[in-house]
């Protein structure tokens, strides 16, 4: 897992999400409900904007997928898994599929939880204890700091899951590589991108392999990849994914798919229906 930064010196990395200042943080409710079918609840539009907390927060997918992405890196987030993001940690997230679940900012005094953002795979009690957070009123001051001792105890038990695409960290890189995050496709080249980045090609692949920890190739497969299973875990059929993706051939997009998770798209969402929408039907 690449460690998260809390520096916010980064210039804001999607030009399609309002930037925040770069001091600034985030003061609002505990918790929030968001909806894939609707915007999120209560401030929900700083959700999908750049922001930080000073807090650390949990996104709580209770049914399809959520998306988050900080300076460093981006993230997939299947149901019934938390995903941590410590205080101070510049990032934007969004549902998809249908996502639904909950936003809960942990208290400041709340200690001993991960220094890096990641993806939890979550036991029930830790579901039961973030979902019961957010019934709570400002009168349940022991029953609130209760549940977070419980949190904080599951978290250190649970295992992370590796659904992250690292991000390069060099400014010119990075726009480049956002924008493979904006529009994932097989026809963003090796060169294309070098040329945006104002690079040859040997050095970029050079500088992005170093940066990442991935050959530029296989960082793309990961990102669409990625993108596809979003696709497809919201009901998409996977001859239309292969063309939204920069394939031709859909046999070549499942062999893409295959290298990645190991298995076809209907495969994948078969042995693994517990993480993804459960109405999703590949075809």
């Amino acid at each position: 897992m690449v460690p998260a930064s809390t520096s916010n010196s980064v210039s804001d990395p999607d030009p399609d999400i309002p930037a925040i200042p770069r001091t600034g943080i985030l003061h609002r409710r505990g918790t929030n409900r968001f909806d894939g079918a609707g915007p999120f609840d209560g401030a929900g539009a700083d959700e999908a904007r750049w922001h930080a907390h000073e807090g650390g927060q949990f996104i709580l997918v209770e049914s399809g997928i959520s998306h988050l992405r900080t300076e460093l890196g981006a993230w997939i987030i299947p149901a019934r898994r938390v995903a941590w993001v410590p205080p101070g940690v510049r990032h934007a997230s969004k549902p998809s599929g249908g996502g639904i679940g909950w936003v809960v900012i942990a208290p400041l005094e709340l200690h001993n939880l991960p220094g890096a953002v990641c993806v939890l795979r979550a036991s029930a009690l830790m579901i039961a204890s973030l979902q019961r957070l957010t019934q709570l009123t400002s009168s349940d001051g022991s029953m609130r700091r209760l549940l977070w001792e419980v949190v904080a105890a599951e978290v250190s038990a649970a295992q992370p899951e590796q659904l992250e695409v690292p991000m390069p960290t060099a400014p010119r890189l990075l726009k480049a590589a956002q924008s493979v995050l904006t529009s994932p496709t097989a026809a963003a080249s090796l060169d294309k991108l070098a040329a945006r980045a104002g690079m040859s090609r040997r050095s970029f692949a050079r500088h992005f392999r170093s940066q990442t920890g991935l050959p530029y190739a296989r960082w793309k497969r990961a990102v669409i990849a990625q993108h596809a299973l979003e696709l497809v875990a919201a009901g998409h059929k996977v001859s239309s994914v292969a063309l939204d993706v920069g394939y031709e051939s859909v046999s070549a997009f499942i062999a893409m798919f295959r290298r990645q998770y190991g298995e076809s798209p209907r495969q994948f969402l078969v042995d693994n229906s517990e993480k993804y929408l459960a109405v999703a039907q590949a075809r």
